[in-house]
């Protein structure tokens, strides 16, 4: 049997076309975020993706390891620091572009006990005395949440007594994990932590005006993505961030 094909000339036609590259997509932004942000930053590159088309893709961690990445020439396009030593760090190496530096986010510290426990008296004297034994802290040497605490403890004249129960911890979510599980009595965390985590009683919150002040810088980290990272930093001031920042707890910069 002879079987026959009739192929129309305009499907033959583009059939025989040659077939052209596919339309590049843009390179992912990678963000590297404190570790206390990771839950907001996870909804707003969500939604900054969902509106751009823009992949975003986060990098988590304690300030100070993401800034030594970001040094030592790990590639970033946006960095938002817990502090601003470690944002001057990452700007000192001349990783940052020149003006893309602005000052997005304060918090506030407070003091946190093991889930199921009856927690002791809301004051740092109690930290310092015998009801409490290990206390964790992000490294009070090098993660800002932890540096804030051991200035605060300082001004309050108790850290020579809590120092050497200070578990050391490479991240604050890390300092609220431990607590969590029931590893230590108690731990010293951002308030915007201590909302993640229910279970955790909050002991007491340290007044604002009795702990070193508590900035979010946020920067464009200079290489190729460079306009896409400043359209990201500048997303991260609109209203709808804002929304999103205010609900995790966030005090925005410029809000009163």
């Amino acid at each position: 049997m002879r079987v026959s094909f009739l192929v129309v000339p305009a499907i033959a036609a583009a059939l025989l076309a040659p077939v052209g590259p596919a339309r590049a997509q843009p390179p992912p932004l990678i963000v590297s975020v404190a570790a206390s942000l990771s839950d907001v930053m996870s909804e707003l590159a969500r939604r900054h993706e969902a509106a751009t088309g823009q992949a975003v893709r986060l990098n988590v961690g304690g300030s100070n390891f993401v800034a030594r990445q970001i040094v030592e020439g790990a590639r970033a396009d946006v960095f938002l620091s817990a502090d601003e030593a470690q944002m001057d760090v990452v700007e000192s190496a001349g990783r940052l572009v020149p003006g893309s530096r602005v000052d997005l986010l304060t918090n506030q510290l407070v003091a946190v006990g093991r889930p199921g426990g009856a927690p002791p008296s809301g004051d740092p004297a109690t930290l310092a005395s015998a009801r409490v034994g290990r206390i964790a802290l992000g490294n009070p040497e090098s993660v800002p949440a932890g540096i804030y605490a051991r200035r605060w403890l300082e001004t309050r004249g108790v850290w020579a007594a809590v120092s050497p129960k200070v578990v050391p911890t490479l991240s604050v979510r890390a300092a609220l994990s431990a607590a969590r599980a029931g590893r230590v009595d108690a731990a010293v965390v951002y308030a915007t932590d201590a909302r993640t985590e229910p279970a955790v009683p909050v002991i007491f919150a340290v007044p604002v005006a009795e702990a070193p002040p508590i900035v979010y810088p946020a920067a464009v980290v200079d290489g190729p993505n460079r306009e896409a990272a400043g359209r990201f930093v500048a997303y991260l001031r609109s209203a709808d961030a804002r929304a999103v920042f205010e609900a995790g707890g966030f005090g925005v910069v410029g809000r009163p």
